[in-house]
């Protein structure tokens, strides 16, 4: 996982492939980032090839945990593949505010 900081914020790039097997890798990385001190995060898409129902909770735990900790979360260069997904699931406007414009 590939990682900058961008506007007071974490800026991390997600691979391809969001399964289990890469999900608990980034859960690690993602509290090494994270932990030390409230963070805000943005979340870079525009990789991803395939995401399974691991990488959508990891995604809404990660804003839900943000979020309780008065941190802000966005997404930047989400593709037509990780925007259908959500869509699919019914969860279309779980981006609405949260899209970097930057």
């Amino acid at each position: 996982m590939q990682h900058s900081y961008i506007d007071n914020s974490v800026l991390v790039t997600l691979p391809p492939i969001m399964n289990i097997e890469a999900i608990e890798e980034l859960i690690a990385e993602f509290m090494a980032l994270l932990s030390p001190k409230k963070q805000n995060l943005i979340i870079d898409a525009s990789n991803v090839e395939d995401i399974t129902t691991a990488g959508l909770q990891l995604i809404i735990s990660l804003e839900k945990t943000l979020s309780a900790a008065g941190c802000i979360f966005q997404v930047k260069g989400e593709n037509d593949l990780f925007s259908s997904v959500f869509k699919r699931v019914g969860l279309e406007n779980f981006w609405n505010g949260r899209k970097y414009n930057g």
